[in-house]
């Protein structure tokens, strides 16, 4: 009996070895077959893309750059440095847009591919607000307040100028944030019109900002609350046309909206006061 048990015993044993050898053999027979199907569509993959790469089909016939405004498509296709007659599907955008930022007009690029022969490049150009004057130079700055650009002889700009900028001083910073921002509001609304083209606007730590136009119009606003000051100048100068006042060069101190100074170099000095009991010195 105690042989019988045994030799069952063995045969189990073998039984068992058998089948979990068949079951490993088999995982590696599955294993090798994914790796060969693997390395198929690897070397396939290679292989098609080669052909795509070498075909003249996706050969470059064009290059579209759009966007454009005070740039030209002869700047931006210098500085892209694309291959004639490249492929397509082998442009390195990175290598572009690198080689295209070097140019302080471009803020934003975007480049894409139009099948089969087309390569678009567009841009979005930094937009200039005023000239800020620093170090005795004139820099462009855009609507966000970036510094992108020395101004050159090559730059052909009409645009406010700001002044008292001091890069680093900490207690005009906020003031040139405020000057950007109230040449946008100028510049950017008709309800101002009458005050003429913006010149400059000028930043001073003690007395804010001030602003002066090219019909010799003198604003001295000091600081905040500009929208609410230049609605308070309007009623004035509305007063000041009926009385046909409006002539020659004009200065008024709206640094307090309570009491609004005018001065006129033939003027005579004087308060005047308006139906809403609102008063202005002359």
């Amino acid at each position: 009996m105690a042989a019988r048990a045994a030799k069952k015993s063995y045969r189990a044993k073998t039984y068992r070895v058998r089948r979990r050898s068949g079951e490993v053999l088999g995982d590696l027979f599955r294993a090798v077959c994914l790796l060969l199907s693997v390395f198929v569509l690897t070397c396939s993959f290679i292989y098609v893309y080669s052909c795509l790469l070498s075909s003249p089909y996706f050969e470059i016939r064009e290059t579209s750059v759009r966007g454009l405004k005070e740039l030209t498509e002869k700047d931006i296709l210098t500085l892209a440095q694309i291959k004639t007659a490249g492929n397509l599907l082998a442009v390195n955008k990175t290598a572009i847009k690198k080689n295209i930022k070097l140019n302080p007009w471009v803020k934003n690029i975007y480049i894409g591919r139009e099948l089969p022969g087309r390569l678009v490049i567009a841009l979005q150009e930094r937009q200039p607000l005023a000239l800020v004057e620093k170090g005795g130079d004139f820099y462009l700055v855009d609507v966000e307040g970036f510094l992108f650009k020395k101004l050159s002889d090559d730059d052909y700009v009409d645009l406010p100028v700001i002044t008292g900028f001091e890069e680093g001083n900490k207690t005009k910073e906020p003031l040139f944030l405020s000057a950007i921002n109230l040449v946008k509001l100028l510049e950017g609304s008709r309800s101002y019109a009458y005050l003429g083209i913006l010149s400059e606007v000028n930043i001073d730590s003690h007395y804010g900002l001030s602003v002066l136009t090219e019909k010799g119009m003198y604003l001295r606003l000091g600081t905040g609350d500009y929208e609410s000051k230049l609605k308070s100048l309007k009623i004035v100068m509305a007063d000041l046309e009926k009385k046909g006042m409006t002539r020659g060069y004009l200065s008024i101190d709206l640094a307090d909206a309570s009491k609004i100074t005018v001065q006129r170099r033939d003027g005579v000095a004087r308060v005047q006061g308006d139906a809403r009991g609102k008063r202005y010195r002359m």
